[in-house]
């Protein structure tokens, strides 16, 4: 008789993940999730003073408001990619611009 063991369950998140990855698609579903989700990734203010448009190369554009807009992005980016990085799982992003 042979036994056959059986495997846990695995959540659906997991299964999908793991096929996206497999494909290639997973990079550029979380780099999605980026851009769709900047007004809460960004500290509130800026959130409300600029837009993220696209990533292109692991580089996010962001259009701010004004000049003085853009210098306050300019001070908080490293914060910003951090962020993106450790509570979005997405290391693919290198760079922000701010225009």
């Amino acid at each position: 008789m042979i036994v056959h063991k059986k495997e846990d369950p695995q959540k659906l998140g997991t299964i999908i993940d793991e096929v996206l990855s497999e494909r290639g698609y997973l990079t550029v579903c979380k780099e999605y999730g980026i851009v769709r989700l900047w007004a809460s990734i960004a500290p509130e203010k800026l959130a409300e003073e600029s837009r993220c448009e696209r990533i292109s190369d692991g580089i996010l554009y962001v259009r701010v408001a004004s000049a003085s807009w853009r210098q306050e992005a300019v001070y908080l980016k490293e914060k910003i990619l951090h962020r993106i990085h450790r509570e979005f799982g997405c290391p693919t992003i290198k760079d922000i611009v701010f225009y």
